[in-house]
């Protein structure tokens, strides 16, 4: 799956030791869920549909040497749609938001079901960087 332009660029800005705010972590990286069914565009910042976020689990994320963990839960009351896209992004405050510190690492279409008010889901992304 291909990055967007937003996470390449901050992989080559820590390459060079730049500091990037918010990080990928407990506190800054986030899953969004969402019911688009667009297909992938680099230049995209944020979800195509209607969306959710979810904050990290507490220990999450994790890295296993070229693997990142990431794992999310949606409540009963949030998210209460079919799932047709998942992102992960740096940031809590809007799935469009194109601010210069805001950045969707990737964004995959693909279909996860439909999420009940009656149930509970967690969302668990494993990126690997390959050779």
């Amino acid at each position: 799956m291909p990055l967007h332009i937003t996470g390449r660029n901050i992989i080559a800005a820590l390459l060079l030791g730049e500091t990037v705010a918010p990080m990928l972590t407990t506190t800054g990286a986030v899953l969004w869920v969402g019911s688009g069914t667009a297909d992938h565009a680099s230049s995209d910042n944020h979800l195509k549909g209607a969306s959710v976020a979810a904050t990290m689990l507490s220990g999450y994320p994790i890295r296993a040497v070229n693997q990142d963990t990431f794992r999310g839960l949606y409540a009963t009351n949030v998210a209460n749609f079919e799932w047709q896209e998942w992102g992960v992004k740096n940031a809590t405050t809007t799935a469009t938001s194109t601010a210069g510190n805001v950045f969707m690492l990737q964004r995959k279409q693909e279909s996860l079901g439909t999420k009940a008010s009656s149930q509970q889901w967690q969302l668990t992304v494993d990126l690997s960087l390959t050779t």
